[in-house]
């Protein structure tokens, strides 16, 4: 079986994502499944930036460690990846920077210097590139240097440009030597190039050159290589996005018509998505659902988060689909919105990209420390919905959900995912996003609803009609009210009100399908049992074979939807398990709050990462292993 990992690290603002996609086009043109993300700094330029990718026959789940090849277009990413490689593997270099010492790479943390040169020192080596390098040498990796100057002038001679002007196709120099060290042709790494730089004639042209050159020189020096098989999915049309891209589409296909934000990593490429898209003509099958053939949303970039959730709210009064887009902090912003919007039963889409806090805290790295915030946040008793994905598809038919069921039920919905997942680019097929399967469902909204309207009606179900702004006389407010939304303090009709939303939180654990509250993945009947939520999906689940190989068998309790809590569901299924391990990327374990609160369920272990970087398979099983021992908090700390 099929099972490739790479790492192309190199300095920030340097080309690394786009080499980086060429990688996973490549791959997805040979058929295989591919799942690619990107770690980097918060800064703009300079510091170390790396593409991390997965290829196999069938999606992996996960990202891993050790790799199978490392191109380090840089000395720090030599001296920060030396320890990733496998033994067997190869490592891609420039001979130049084999003398640079790690104390003097300026944008490297001086913690990472100090533990690069304790370990090369205690094996007896100099503390440089060429020591790193000897490193990895001595533990059977094979070294491929390549000396990019001489290949730069080749490639300007032959494309009859400045050597300046092609200095960047340095990093599809590396990826061009790496791919076909790894058996892929040229034929396909061509074909990415002209994918990745489409419209740019000469971009592709020298970019093309560029990785003919080094091929060749990998042949003349190194020999030639056994060729890859294509993998299973030659010839599909497929496609290849990130998570921020599917939840864009996923909201396209929802009929969104409004979207406010302010720039926040990692939400803000979801909003340049739809901001790109915007006049986006449909295809026939969205077109027949929506009424439209031509998309026409609102993108709006606001002067602060507070002033995004209050343009989401109105755009929702005013009948639109409406949605916010935003991070952590911003999120902290909204929350005076929120108890606005829970008030006024306003039905909007808040999507929250969680990432590691608290405060400003580690801007482009990853987490999920945002679950109880995302679900007590807002003063009062301010219920609302709260839907976490797992993977990408989930991603995109729940970015539809939200919305369904924020009109349905007049609440906001937050829908949480995180940094990791927003990055992270998968393989997809067309069947795995199905707009036949979409149901598009607008709750309660009254066409024509009369002298006598009533907007907080009392009903039994606690839903009351909705109307749009305008086509009925209505007031909207803050302040307790009425059931004409006159403000009011008298105790029976506040008893009333707050019993009326109550009533609909209810009314959403009777009409979920199970489906979109827990998922069990697994033998149900299995004595331990991992609950989680989000992006660990696909981590636990790659996780689970490599246990079962070791005879572990383990279940897999995926909560979907956080708020209301499912609680009989999730105490069905595990009431029967003899151990309980909570797997969460954050530090006091909030799910295994949640189903203590919720349950009186008591998680046994707690696997956790706090690093900021992705979770790998073997972390899960590692911490499986020790859970099974005894341990009650197991700390994971792998990644670059």
């Amino acid at each position: 079986m099929v099972d490739i990992s790479i790492i192309i690290g190199g300095p920030q603002g340097g080309g690394i994502e786009s080499a980086g996609q060429i990688a996973v086009k490549t791959f997805v043109l040979k058929g295989y499944d591919v799942l690619g993300s990107r770690e980097y700094h918060s800064n703009i330029m300079g510091a170390h930036s790396y593409y991390h990718l997965r290829v196999k026959e069938r999606k992996p789940g996960s990202l891993t460690l050790p790799v199978d090849a490392l191109l380090a277009l840089d000395a720090e990413s030599i001296l920060t990846h030396y320890r990733d490689v496998r033994p067997g593997g190869v490592v891609i270099y420039d001979p130049a920077v084999k003398a640079t010492r790690v104390d003097s790479i300026q944008p490297m943390a001086p913690p990472l210097k100090e533990r690069v040169k304790q370990d090369l020192e205690s094996r007896g080596l100099p503390a440089t590139a060429e020591g790193a390098l000897k490193a990895m040498e001595s533990e059977g990796v094979k070294l491929v240097g390549l000396p990019l100057k001489a290949m730069l002038r080749k490639v300007s001679e032959e494309v009859k440009a400045p050597v300046t002007s092609v200095s960047k196709t340095v990093n599809t120099m590396g990826l061009a030597a790496a791919l076909y060290l790894l058996g892929v042709e040229s034929k396909y790494i061509e074909k990415a190039i002209s994918l990745q730089f489409a419209a740019k004639e000469k971009v592709v042209k020298m970019n093309v050159a560029a990785a003919r050159i080094a091929i060749d020189y990998v042949k003349e020096v190194y020999g030639e290589h056994e060729t890859l098989p294509d993998g299973p999915h030659k010839g599909k049309l497929r496609m290849i996005a990130s998570g921020n891209d599917v939840v864009a589409m996923g909201k396209v296909v929802a009929g969104v018509g409004f979207l406010s934000y302010y720039p926040i990593t990692p939400s803000s490429d979801e909003a340049l998505y739809l901001e790109k898209h915007k006049y986006l003509k449909l295809s026939e099958d969205v077109a027949e659902k929506l009424g439209y053939d031509r998309l026409s949303v609102v993108a709006l970039q606001m002067e602060d988060e507070l002033a995004s959730i209050n343009a989401a709210i109105g755009a929702a009064l005013a009948g639109a689909r409406a949605s916010t887009t935003t991070s952590g902090p911003g999120y902290s912003l909204m929350n005076e919105g929120i108890s606005m919007a829970v008030e006024a039963e306003v039905p909007v889409v808040i999507t929250l990209w969680m990432r590691a806090g608290p405060s400003t805290g580690m801007p482009t790295r990853t987490g999920q420390q945002d679950l109880l915030h995302s679900i007590f946040s807002g003063h009062g008793d301010a219920p609302k919905i709260v839907v976490a994905s797992g993977d990408h598809v989930e991603a995109f038919y729940d970015a539809i959900k939200a919305f369904n069921w924020a009109e349905i039920f007049q609440v906001p919905v937050i829908h949480l995912l995180d940094k990791y997942l927003a990055s992270a680019m998968t393989s997809l097929d067309r069947e795995e996003l199905d707009v036949s399967q979409v149901v598009l469902d607008r709750g309660k909204l009254v066409e024509n609803p009369g002298p006598d309207y009533l907007r907080y009606k009392i009903t039994e179900d606690g839903i009351s009609p909705r109307a749009r702004i305008g086509d009925a006389v209505m007031n909207v407010t803050g302040l307790e009210h009425t059931e004409d939304g006159k403000g009011t303090e008298d105790p029976v009709a506040r008893e009333q009100m707050m019993l009326k939303r109550e009533r609909k939180m209810k009314l959403v654990l009777e009409k979920l399908p199970d489906e979109d509250k827990a998922v069990f993945h697994g033998d149900p009947d299995s004595e331990v049992v991992i609950v989680s939520f989000g992006s660990t999906k696909g981590v636990i689940l790659d996780a689970m074979e490599m246990l079962k190989s070791k005879g572990v068998n383990v279940g897999f309790l995926q909560i979907r939807l956080l708020s209301p809590f499912p609680e009989d569901l999730v105490a069905d299924y595990l009431s029967k398990a003899k151990k309980v391990i909570s797997v969460e990327l954050n530090l006091m374990g909030q799910l295994a709050f949640l189903v203590r609160a919720h349950t009186g369920i008591k998680v046994d272990s707690l696997i956790t990462k706090i690093n900021g970087r992705p979770l790998y398979d073997y972390e899960v099983v590692e911490g499986v292993l020790k859970a099974l021992e005894g341990a009650r908090r197991v700390v994971m700390s792998g990644g670059a």
